[in-house]
């Protein structure tokens, strides 16, 4: 086989291997442990030579995931402060929408509505304790992945950077050793 036949295989087992390592990372989150997927690193890892290029594009992979599960969270706090600015004209106090939801109580939107609005009755407080109860279920769940996926990231970056400083510490001392062999002092 050609050396573009090669580069073609190989790319190919590497782009088959992301779509396995992004399938695991589904399955860890669905399950809410990483087990899978640190065992795929692990693997990957015990290869001779390790499977560095692997792993950079899965790091890779799991930042762009990071980046949507970020954007996903702060859209869901979005659309709520939405919802209870056009369903019930209640303008929310923004002061702290740097932690959406950390503090977010619905006893206390639900009183201050019944303060500002003489109209609100108990199907739009039914309602809203739906509606908030799943945006504050949604934003827990977000936080949960984005956690886990954090610590993947970290995990999986932390390794590169080993084996890379390891490759290189090899590639030195043999270039060194043949330097020394070579009678060049």
């Amino acid at each position: 086989m050609d050396d573009f036949g090669m580069g073609l295989s190989s790319l190919a087992e590497l782009n088959y291997m992301r779509l396995e390592a992004m399938d695991l990372f589904e399955r860890c989150l669905t399950e809410g442990k990483p087990d899978s997927l640190i065992a795929f690193i692990e693997r990957q890892i015990a290869q001779d030579p390790p499977r560095v290029e692997l792993l950079r594009e899965v790091a890779d992979d799991l930042h762009q995931r990071l980046i949507g599960l970020h954007d996903y969270y702060l859209d869901t706090w979005e659309r709520t402060l939405t919802t209870l600015d056009s369903d019930f004209d209640l303008k929310f106090d923004l002061k702290f929408a740097s932690a959406p939801f950390k503090r977010f109580e619905v006893d206390t939107v639900i009183r201050q509505l019944q303060k500002t609005n003489p109209h609100f009755n108990t199907q739009d407080e039914t309602t809203l304790r739906k509606t908030l109860g799943q945006s504050i279920d949604t934003a827990a769940q977000l936080r949960a992945d984005i956690g886990m996926t954090e610590r993947l990231y970290v995990y999986i970056c932390d390794w590169v950077d080993g084996l890379n400083a390891t490759i290189a510490r090899r590639y030195w001392a043999e270039g060194r050793s043949d330097e020394f062999a070579g009678g060049v002092h």
